[in-house]
């Protein structure tokens, strides 16, 4: 229809009728009316045309339609005219009930008047089950449906065409897929007999019987032939049907000019048989194809396609999913030699982390793949078909333009040989793209070393060791470090760095070897640690030296050091002579003697010390703290977290030998202070008792604090 000719045909202007019925009230409510529309009919030749006019347009005199509504009902074919605000005129393809909103108000019995004749009209000229404006409506959705059969006819024909190729799977296709995609989920089903001897059934398509020893219920094992794990099972106890997980089974084969992967899903259920043995059925619901021709892929699943019915259909995204596949093996060198691919060199060298179709898309996308598997780079390939993220997203560039695979990948040839002996991934290519752009060589070893710590190029570009050394030496540090600690390269790497970084907050020169490669880093990390802790903290330890004068004047005194330091051939304890000892003490284990003030001012009235157990051969490094009454008695040993921990239950001899010598060296007034500091300690017992105090936090959670001080008090023997 040509709209030029269509606005050309003279107007249907509103009928006396038309204008009555649209003042008609409504027959249940005076205050509804009975039509919101009313419209005319013409028939011209092959052409319907209805005009509807709306009741508001008549209230204000307008008697010209407001949608002319043209229907060439020969050739399926609609179009509305609608009168806008201004006079003008826009065309539209809605059909009737949708030209407005207006009708789901609901404020009218009946939505549209068309005379008697006009309602026969409709009905016979588009040959509808009804009349007037549902008519109308009937034929439009029949013509709509109509358009869209002829199209999906169209692509359908042309989408059985490429299907049509597709024969039936290879002949040992299904038996393959029986016996080797089901593993872990295979069964052997034995009756009942005599109590050493048992006949046991593999499923049906074996055919085969084993005599197994007594069992029970369900007994794991491996089956012998074959290696395949099974599960026995009892027919007897196990009534009900036993179905499997779903698995997929993919198969290639030949397709015109090339290849089609197709792809299974696979349930299995075993059931009861009458004389009480296993019958195993098995469903093949083939969901998914690809082509793959030498100028693309296309995929099709099996699925309803608008409403009309399960088909084949080409899938619009055609995108190609990353997934392991169960590949039926016993074709692929007969069907791959169709298409110009490295597949079978990658799946020889150990490549089965996706699909098929999924290699061939990357292949193509990136030619290097194919370069690289033929090369012998195994390991290098793999990362670039699986881990295309990193390419794409230029952490490891490779330029496809370049003509050799050693420009491609932005190196030269002496070092694609080391890349190819070293069987390097995408991570090895990285250094050596580094490597070359330094105009420099990086021992194996030390990017060995790197990589064993996960430390990438980025990540040791961006940190601070290497500000001031080289790569060798930092490697080799990382190596003597990892002896020490016994730790992995990345925890040491981290923690490395992290003094570093505290090392030029603090503004100490870090061009001298001897301060930025420690040689215990862990010491020295705590000691920086502390050390920044305690910057922080200076004005809080001024504020307590002067609010316990005796506490710091005892402890620079040398008394309780003369009185409480000793030590054996594994142990010694450490008194502190400052305040600032305590505090890097408690900053470094990370527990509360240094911020809970009661510590201080026990010392500060002579109640209780605080003194250091340490290990002889490391007298430096904070191991666990002792609260010590004046006679001896402990009474807490706390370590990291204020937790004791199991490496203390070796240093309680000692402790006590140190128990001894402190008796031996206590004064009278030293036994007062220990009477007094007793008294003290039971009294703090009661009251916490009495209060119902419980720890928080830690191993002792949820106990009362009484009990835990109790349970941690060694008293003098």
């Amino acid at each position: 229809m040509k709209k030029e000719e269509l606005s050309k045909l003279r107007s249907l202007y509103a009928t006396q009728s038309m204008v009555r019925a649209l003042q008609m009230r409504g027959r249940e409510n005076i205050d509804k009316y009975r039509y919101h529309l009313a419209a005319r009919v013409q028939q011209l030749d092959a052409l319907l045309k209805v005009s509807v006019c709306v009741r508001e347009d008549i209230e204000k005199g307008v008697m010209t339609p407001k949608w002319d509504i043209f229907i060439n009902y020969q050739g399926d074919e609609y179009i509305t005219r609608e009168r806008q605000e201004d006079g003008t005129y826009k065309w539209r393809t809605a059909m009737c009930w949708n030209l407005e909103e207006y009708y789901w108000r609901r404020d009218y019995e009946e939505y549209c008047y068309i005379n008697a004749g006009g309602i026969r009209e409709i009905k016979q000229i588009l040959k509808t089950d009804s009349g007037g404006w549902v008519g109308l409506w009937q034929w439009q959705q029949g013509c709509k449906r109509r358009l869209e059969d002829r199209k999906v006819e169209l692509i359908s024909r042309k989408w059985d065409a490429e299907m049509q190729p597709i024969k039936e799977p290879p002949a040992g296709f299904e038996g393959w897929a029986k016996k080797n995609v089901f593993d872990g989920e295979n069964y052997i089903f034995y009756k009942k007999g005599k109590p050493t001897i048992k006949v046991g059934f593999l499923m049906k398509n074996f055919f085969k019987k084993i005599i197994i020893g007594f069992l029970a219920g369900f007994v794991s094992g491996l089956f012998s032939t074959g290696r395949k794990k099974i599960t026995y099972i009892s027919r007897s106890k196990k009534k009900n049907p036993i179905w499997t997980y779903a698995k997929s089974a993919t198969c290639l084969q030949k397709y015109k000019n090339g290849i089609v992967e197709r792809t299974w899903t696979l349930r299995r259920v075993d059931k009861k048989t009458a004389d009480g043995g296993n019958w195993s059925e098995y469903f093949f619901d083939e969901r998914e194809r690809m082509i793959i021709l030498p100028k693309g892929i296309k995929k099709y699943r099996y699925e309803d396609y608008r409403r009309r019915g399960v088909r084949w259909q080409e899938t619009p995204d055609n995108v190609i999913e990353r997934y392991a596949e169960n590949m039926y093996p016993r074709n692929i060198k007969a069907v791959i030699n169709r298409i110009r691919t490295a597949y079978p060199i990658a799946v020889r060298h150990g490549y089965k982390a996706a699909g098929f179709a999924y290699y061939i898309c990357q292949e193509r996308k990136r030619p290097t793949i194919e370069m690289c598997y033929k090369a012998g780079l195994y390991n290098l390939g793999h990362d670039l078909v699986t881990s295309v993220w990193k390419t794409e997203s230029l952490l490891v560039p490779i330029d496809e333009s370049k003509g050799t695979l050693a420009k491609k990948l932005g190196i030269d040839d002496a070092r694609l040989k080391r890349l190819r002996e070293t069987n390097g991934d995408l991570e090895m290519l990285e250094w050596l793209q580094k490597e070359k752009k330094e105009n420099t060589l990086y021992k194996d070893d030390d990017i060995k070393t790197l990589r064993k710590g996960n430390i990438g190029v980025k990540d040791y570009e961006r940190r601070g060791a290497t500000k001031y050394l080289s790569m060798a030496k930092i490697c080799n540090y990382l190596r003597k470090q990892e002896e020490i600690r016994k730790q992995g390269i990345w925890n040491i790497w981290m923690d490395w760095n992290d003094y570093i970084s505290m090392l030029e907050e603090m503004q100490v020169d870090c061009t001298k070897e001897i301060l930025l490669k420690p040689k215990d880093l862990q010491i020295a990390h705590n000691e920086a640690v502390a050390a920044i802790s305690m910057r922080e903290q200076e004005g809080k330890i001024k504020r307590i030296e002067k609010k316990y004068r005796k506490a710091v004047k005892l402890l620079k005194s040398g008394e309780l050091k003369k009185k409480y330091g000793y030590e054996d051939g594994q142990y010694c304890i450490t008194v502190p002579t400052s305040i600032a000892d305590i505090f890097r003490e408690g900053t470094i284990l990370k527990h509360c003697i240094h911020t809970c003030e009661i510590y201080f001012g026990r010392i500060n009235e002579r109640e209780t010390y605080l003194v250091f157990l340490r290990k002889k051969d490391d007298p430096d490094k904070p191991w666990y703290t002792l609260e010590i009454e004046p006679g001896g008695n402990i009474r807490q040993k706390k370590s990291v977290l204020n937790e004791s921990y199991k490496d203390l239950n070796d240093a309680i001899p000692f402790l006590q030998k140190w128990q001894k010598e402190v008796a031996r060296r206590m004064t009278d007034e030293d036994r007062k202070l220990a009477q007094k500091s007793d008294k003290a300690r039971q009294e703090g017992y009661k009251k916490l008792r009495e209060e119902k105090k419980i720890v928080w936090h830690g191993s002792f959670q949820g106990q009362l604090l009484a009990d835990a001080l109790e349970s941690d008090f060694m008293a003098t023997v």
